[in-house]
């Protein structure tokens, strides 16, 4: 799965990886953060245990010493204080069960007597139930003040309501989305390599390629033109020298075909001349494979349908036992040249007729995405062992070097050479009738 998988997928996948991780470890920081020692320490102040083991210290302590016991208690959640009347109450909420409570837990505090004020208070800030202040009357007189004081809490950044992890990982996700275009924007030089070497069919390059991007980059683009163009002129030195092999070749040919012609003995003119026929074909099926089969870059619509058909008529007119089988295909049309195609499909059925014992059947298939002709005959048939071999130059399956049974071994060559050169495939395998079975297919053409 991920062999799939290109660069920038690759890239986007790392990047993605990395930002979950930030973002599950803020998740976890924030689970955490409320199960610290600090945090957990959220016990309402002041205890009313605590209040009432003030009240009652105070109780029983000289007035001497009551200021140093004040500072004891004192700090950074309660401050404790005398005053000489009860502060008002305003704002606060009364909290008579925790009155109540208070009484219970001091030896000092006693229920007061039905219609008497002991001066014991309880109150709690807004609409809570936490004790936030006690107001106790001690023995001499003076009142005890009690206040809870409002712990420092820690500070919380807030933006729009998010907490800090929040925007942690919007972040995350804003730098992920600036990585992934610039990753992008530095594989584009990237793609554009790839497609002008994709479209490098060893004609001389039009023009460099682009040069942008990182410095490897541009080596490589750089390093991929030169190769282009020492390619390019490889091949055209190869054409030169084939056309001038072919023009020297040809003219030797005639010279001999001339002289032949003057032979006085008239069976041996006539081999003379097919001997020289067959040299001749020879050398311009030859010529045709190293020039790669002159296939045109100039493509049209090609319905295979037709060719066959055409085909199929006209070996029947010369005799030949050739029959257009298989359902009718309305349009089996694929992008191509015509020339070419034709030829491909007539040595597939020279190669049935010459190997078959007497029928030889081509059909058209139409799909969806790919066109396919199939040529079968009833012949030996090809094995498993020569289904590869049988498409290599000058491999010929029977073993004589006679030209009227073997051939020259070309013509599946270059039934390949033209169906590769337009994006399709040739494969043979064991027939219904009996022999070999050829398959050619192509990719259909689109509205």
């Amino acid at each position: 799965m991920l062999s799939r998988i290109g660069l920038l997928g690759r890239i986007m996948l790392i990047l993605m990886a990395a930002l979950g991780a930030v973002i599950v470890g803020a998740i976890l920081v924030g689970r955490m953060e409320p199960a610290s020692p600090r945090s957990a320490q959220v016990a309402p102040y002041p205890r009313l245990e605590q209040a009432a083991g003030v009240i009652d210290l105070l109780s029983r302590t000289e007035p001497s010493l009551r200021p140093t016991i004040l500072r004891a208690v004192s700090g950074i959640r309660l401050h404790a204080a005398l005053a000489d009347a009860a502060p008002p109450g305003e704002g606060l909420r009364r909290l008579p069960r925790s009155e109540a409570m208070l009484r219970a837990f001091s030896e000092a505090l006693q229920r007061p007597a039905p219609g008497k004020d002991d001066g014991l208070r309880a109150y709690a800030d807004g609409e809570g139930g936490r004790v936030t202040r006690i107001v106790a009357r001690l023995d001499d007189g003076s009142v005890l003040v009690l206040d809870e004081i409002e712990p420092q809490r820690a500070i919380s950044l807030k933006l729009f309501g998010l907490a800090p992890g929040m925007w942690i990982g919007i972040l995350g996700i804003a730098v992920a989305g600036l990585a992934l275009l610039g990753a992008q924007r530095e594989m584009r030089p990237l793609r554009r390599l790839s497609a002008a070497a994709e479209a490098f069919d060893g004609s001389p390059p039009a023009g460099p390629v682009p040069v942008s991007g990182a410095p490897d980059v541009q080596r490589l683009a750089r390093s991929v033109h030169a190769m282009q163009e020492r390619v390019a002129a490889l091949l055209q030195e190869r054409s030169f020298l084939i056309g001038a092999i072919s023009h020297d070749l040809k003219t030797y040919l005639t010279r001999l075909r001339l002289r032949a012609e003057s032979w006085p003995d008239a069976q041996g003119r006539e081999r003379m001349a097919a001997d020289i026929d067959g040299m001749t074909d020879l050398i311009e099926t030859s010529l045709a494979f190293a020039r790669g089969t002159t296939v045109s870059q100039i493509r049209g619509r090609v319905d295979l349908a037709d060719l066959a058909a055409v085909e199929a008529a006209e070996r029947s007119a010369l005799g030949q036992p050739v029959a257009l089988v298989g359902e009718e295909v309305a349009e089996a049309t694929v992008p191509g040249d015509a020339v070419a195609l034709r030829r491909v499909i007539a040595n597939l059925l020279d190669n049935a007729v010459k190997f078959g014992r007497g029928k030889v059947e081509i059909a058209v298939e139409s799909g969806p995405e790919q066109c396919s002709l199939r040529v079968e005959d009833d012949g030996p048939g090809v094995g498993s062992a020569e289904a590869a071999a049988i498409f290599s130059p000058f491999y010929r399956i029977e073993g004589s070097r006679n030209r009227r049974t073997g051939g020259n071994g070309l013509g599946l060559a270059i039934a390949r050479q033209i169906a590769e050169a337009h994006g399709g495939t040739i494969a043979v395998c064991a027939g219904r009738l009996g022999g070999a079975c050829f398959t050619l297919t192509l990719p259909r053409a689109g509205a």
